[in-house]
């Protein structure tokens, strides 16, 4: 069965990269980020390879580099609006080289993107994920223009930008190559709408998506199946994973009960991991019908399939823990990942990072897929996208640059960041490189996501589950109405906007 990703050239060009690039982003005084006289850096011109090789080779492929126009914008400031959100925070900018690899792979962009196109780039922090559509609300209104580009959380307040008519219209954005493959290839299915699209993602925005992480020595112990090769093969389903899950159980402290205190095969936290759960078997909130309208489509036979398969891995047996939201902050009952008591475990990038000092083996995967003749493994993405105000001062200034400065990432930041991702022991796993190709190569935005304000649908199956109940059509009959009243008002607004 074939499975959607990228090869040779892409992500496994940054992966390679990352393993052997830790220093590599950083500057040198006359040439930043080693450009050549188009601004592309030389991991755009090399054809990596999972074994870290990093000859440069005869094969370029183009839709991976920068083709626009060199244009100097004399000096102009380009102002970057962005809330306090921990990625934002942490992997976009940098004032100064301090010697990290990837504060100085920022650094670098920001100097590489200002030098390119004289221009001087300026990041703006404003405050909570809340406070974005506010603040393109007061540029609009009062027609200033204190900003050219802003970026969001990948839900709180788009549906109000959008309702409100506030951002520009990508679609007719100048300097911008959306065949270009440093772009988010799901943006023109899912957020562009009747020509209208509010908002981009490229590789400046940087992918967050879950997977699942397992333990290699419980695998062993245990004598079970390569999940690699489930992969690979199109194998790897949840009815798989709850299979080798139930293999895994252990009343460790013999008390009689399971607790945190014991081994299972599965552990995730109930919330809003599961909701990756969903999308992972090709199982949305909304679809499109016969006229291109979106609407709700959680009543169905397979969303009810959905919700027996993860009930079934929860509650038949004792080879599931699950833990609250926020559990580990706050104290309640909890299994780190590293503490070996779990074979797999629902895991974010983050935490996954947080794993770099210990001598813990574990592999990562792809959350599976509703069955096998499921083609591809689908992957979310939590991250966040890119606006412009819809009065912004110059649309040939913002789409050159927020061209340029994905296509750069692609050679400068994404390399580092893959290096914190591997560092350690897992940097050894070349089967772990190739996983990460399927769950980053196409991770998707989505309308029922986005658009969505956090509504009870999008939450169907963590709300359902932590009551321990399976009644999807109770669930869907008390709030169908209103959910899809709100995503009417919102393609309502899209088709609207894009006649103004």
């Amino acid at each position: 069965m074939l499975i959607k990703r990228f090869i040779t050239i892409g992500f496994s060009l940054i992966i390679a990269a990352a393993i052997i690039l830790s220093a590599a982003s950083c500057s040198n005084e006359q040439n930043p980020g080693n450009q050549d006289n188009q601004g592309n850096t030389n991991a755009d011109a090399n054809n990596g390879s999972l074994s870290g090789d990093t000859e440069p080779q005869d094969i370029v492929d183009e839709r991976y580099v920068y083709g626009g126009e060199r244009i100097d914008f004399e000096g102009e400031a380009f102002n970057i609006i962005y809330p306090a959100w921990s990625l934002y925070e942490d992997y976009y900018f940098a004032e100064e080289q301090t010697g990290d690899a990837v504060n100085d792979a920022l650094y670098t962009r920001i100097v590489n993107t200002n030098e390119f196109f004289n221009i001087e780039i300026k990041a703006i922090e404003i405050g909570s994920i809340n406070d974005v559509e506010p603040a393109m609300n007061r540029e609009v209104m009062s027609g200033t223009n204190s900003f050219d580009i802003a970026l969001t959380h990948c839900v709180s307040g788009l549906d109000t930008i959008v309702s409100k008519n506030l951002a520009y219209n990508w679609s007719e954005m100048p300097n911008v190559d959306f065949s270009k493959r440093y772009w988010n290839q799901s943006m023109n299915e899912y957020l562009n709408i009747n020509g209208y699209m509010p908002f981009v993602a490229n590789d400046f925005i940087i992918p967050d998506p879950c997977f699942i992480t397992f333990s290699k020595y419980l695998l062993q112990q245990y004598e079970l199946e390569d999940p690699y090769e489930l992969v690979n093969t199109g194998r790897w389903t949840w009815d798989k994973l709850s299979e080798m899950a139930k293999k895994v159980s252990q009343d460790l402290d013999g008390d009689g009960v399971y607790t945190d205190a014991d081994l299972y095969g599965f552990v995730g936290e109930l919330d809003w991991q599961f909701i990756n759960a969903m999308y992972s078997c090709d199982q949305r909130v909304m679809k499109r019908d016969s006229d291109g309208r979106y609407t709700v489509d959680i009543n169905t036979e397979k969303m009810q399939s959905v919700l027996d398969k993860f009930y079934n891995l929860i509650y038949t047996g004792h080879q599931t823990f699950v833990y609250d939201y926020d559990a580990r902050a706050n104290r309640q009952p909890y299994i780190a990942f590293d503490s070996g008591r779990a074979l797999f475990y629902m895991n974010t990038p983050s935490f996954v990072m947080e794993l770099r000092a210990t001598d813990f083996d574990f592999g990562i995967l792809p959350y599976p897929k509703y069955n096998e003749e499921q083609q591809n493994y689908i992957s979310l993405n939590w991250a966040g996208v890119i606006t412009a105000p819809l009065n912004v001062a110059n649309p040939e200034k913002v789409g050159a640059v927020v061209e340029y400065l994905g296509a750069i990432s692609r050679g400068t930041v994404m390399p580092a960041y893959f290096d914190i991702l591997l560092s350690g022991r897992l940097v050894r796993d070349d089967e772990s490189l190739e996983m990460l190709d399927i769950i980053y190569g196409d991770s998707i935005y989505d309308f029922g996501l986005n658009f969505s304000a956090f509504n009870d649908f999008l939450y169907v199956v963590p709300r359902l589950l932590q009551e321990e109940s399976t009644d999807l059509i109770s669930f869907y009959e008390r709030r169908a109405d209103n959910i899809q009243a709100q995503y009417d008002r919102i393609f309502d607004a899209f088709v609207a906007n894009s006649h103004s």
